[in-house]
């Protein structure tokens, strides 16, 4: 009978099992690498995309603000005028000035924040990809400043809210339709001619109604003090933050 010999299989060395192991790491270990190579250009292509969004968003708000300073700045001026116009005999022309610059003194108007771009990279948890530890606490900041202005706009508001019956008692409604169509940021640009034609109108004495003026100008004492507040110091700090942010942003990421 044929007896078949077993074929002897040499063993491999054990440095043959090494060079194994390091070819396959290295394998494993480059498809990580490029894998993360490769998330991190998304991560910062998207942070561009997203920073030149921002970076409008956020010349947007310097405008914004800009036309609020004025429109405050208006507001400031005309209470004022109620101010010293109270101090007179509140009849004839001077009656109707008063009750003219009355009519503006609910002003209630927000800054318009542009806050698309910023909900977008909170939500999305997109925060994450701003690498510049610097940038991201200015964006943070800006978004807290932009909150607190919110907030006191809604106390702005609610004193308005509490204005506008005073406002109501104490202008007529006829007037007071005649001069509806005029609107708070075209009073600096109003001409000479057309504020004279509106203080020839026959309002009525205002005498009789000096304890509803007592309680309006108090609130907008209040109303005025908040304004400047916000003029010098809050809408000052956010348009000098937008403005850092926009520099910042051009540069880490090369914007134009």
């Amino acid at each position: 009978m044929e007896v078949h010999a077993h074929t002897h299989t040499e063993r491999k060395k054990w440095t043959h099992y090494v060079w194994e192991f390091i070819m396959l790491f290295l394998a494993v270990f480059c498809g990580f690498l490029a894998e993360n190579i490769r998330e991190h250009a998304v991560e910062n292509s998207r942070a561009k995309e997203f920073s030149k969004s921002l970076m409008q968003d956020l010349q947007n708000d310097t405008a914004a603000i800009n036309v609020q300073k004025r429109s405050a700045g208006t507001y400031i001026a005309i209470s004022d005028s109620l101010l010293n116009l109270s101090k007179m005999q509140l009849d004839d022309r001077t009656a109707a000035e008063f009750s003219f610059y009355t009519r503006f003194m609910y002003w209630t108007v927000p800054v318009l924040w542009n806050r698309a771009t910023f909900e977008q990279i909170k939500n999305s948890g997109s925060l994450r990809y701003f690498k510049n530890s610097q940038l991201l606490k200015k964006i943070i900041t800006y978004d807290a400043l932009v909150n607190e202005i919110n907030a006191e706009f809604k106390d702005h508001q609610t004193r308005g809210n509490i204005l506008l019956p005073l406002i109501n008692e104490i202008i007529e409604p006829a007037y007071h339709h005649e001069v509806s169509k005029h609107f708070l940021w075209e009073l600096d640009t109003m001409s000479r001619s057309t504020k004279e034609n509106i203080f020839l109108a026959n309002t009525g004495s205002l005498e009789n109604k000096r304890e509803k003026i007592k309680e309006m100008l108090n609130m907008i004492i209040v109303q005025q003090r908040n304004l400047r507040l916000n003029i010098n110091d809050r809408w000052r700090r956010a348009e000098v933050l937008a403005v850092e942010l926009i520099s910042d942003l051009k540069k880490e990421y090369h914007l134009e």
